[in-house]
């Protein structure tokens, strides 16, 4: 039996099929280079005799090739953590005295940029609140919802806004109460009193999200709220909402105006939207109750800005 058919049985009592699969591909192609490479098989009975033969050197090279070859990161990634679990199965099998891909490292994955909504996204997902949400229901839930969608989209756009133009998260959103909210004629502000980390912050309302809160205030003091919960769910007993009703909120918008969106996307918006206005870090990561590093990462330019940036040279130059 050679030494990859007793690996692949090492696997599969150890491992699901899919996972087993991939470890012994993976080995293979090892196991070529190597043959290639050195210009002899790797066996079993040739570790018994120079356990050493195999060690971080030839697997540092293997990775090396790997990069010659502009293999991906996250294959290069998955052939060391291969090699590890190979390593592991050596050891076991007493072919070798330490695993030689242990000390291996593993790169860091360049963290994908956050994404936000472009202009005209976030336009026709702000066209979608304008109006009440008609729904094909029965004929007794018609003539409910009849009465129910004018106030549902006066709560709803209010929820839409304040994520969007605030960037809070829905934690943070829902655990907030009326007296948490400060508006006034030209400015507003929202207290958030445990943000993440623990920490309080304020963070400013523009003019939209101040006129949606006063328009759902109106609406709130006709209902026989008992809760101090700024949103509260109308359709039965005005308790504080749930994250699940934001998310069905934004998932029957994003339906219907077919952008999808997620809570974490309308905090990439607001982040987006504060950096291409001149916001410094500093205040955004205040804003949005973030670090200073993470508030650079929040926001990140888009492809077509870096490319205007660079066109912008092309009139730079003497020739």
């Amino acid at each position: 039996m050679n030494l990859l058919t007793k690996f692949q049985q090492y696997l599969e009592e150890n491992n699901s099929s899919s996972s087993a699969r991939g470890y012994a591909s993976d080995i293979k192609v090892f196991l070529t280079w190597f043959k290639t490479t050195k210009g002899s098989v790797l066996t079993e009975t040739r570790l018994k005799r120079e356990p050493h033969i195999l060690n971080k050197a030839v697997i540092e090279a293997f990775i090396k090739n790997l990069h010659a070859e502009k293999k991906a990161l996250t294959t290069i990634n998955r052939y060391t953590a291969s090699l590890r679990v190979f390593g592991i199965f050596l050891v076991q099998e007493g072919l070798v005295p330490v695993n030689p891909a242990t000390k291996v490292t593993i790169k860091k994955l360049p963290l994908p940029a956050p994404r936000g909504l472009n202009d005209d996204e976030r336009y026709k997902l702000e066209y979608v609140f304008r109006d009440p949400w008609e729904r094909q229901n029965n004929k007794a839930e018609r003539t409910r919802q009849l009465v129910l969608a004018p106030k549902l989209i006066v709560r709803d756009r209010a929820i839409f806004l304040t994520l969007l133009y605030t960037g809070v998260r829905v934690s943070e959103l829902i655990a907030l109460d009326v007296e948490d909210v400060e508006i006034h004629p030209r400015s507003g502000k929202l207290l958030v009193r445990v943000g993440k980390g623990g920490q309080p912050r304020e963070v400013g309302l523009p003019k939209q999200v101040r006129e949606s809160l006063t328009e759902w205030f109106k609406l709130r003091k006709l209902f026989s709220v008992k809760d101090h919960a700024l949103f509260v769910d109308i359709k039965r007993n005005f308790t504080r909402l749930t994250d699940r009703t934001i998310q069905n909120i934004l998932s029957e918008a994003s339906e219907r105006s077919g952008v999808q969106v997620t809570p974490h996307v309308l905090r990439h918006t607001y982040a987006y939207m504060l950096r291409r206005n001149g916001v410094q870090p500093e205040v955004r990561a205040r804003l949005m109750g973030h670090s200073i590093e993470m508030a650079m990462r929040y926001g990140s330019p888009r492809e077509e800005e870096l490319n205007k940036a660079v066109e912008s040279l092309d009139s730079q130059t003497s020739f």
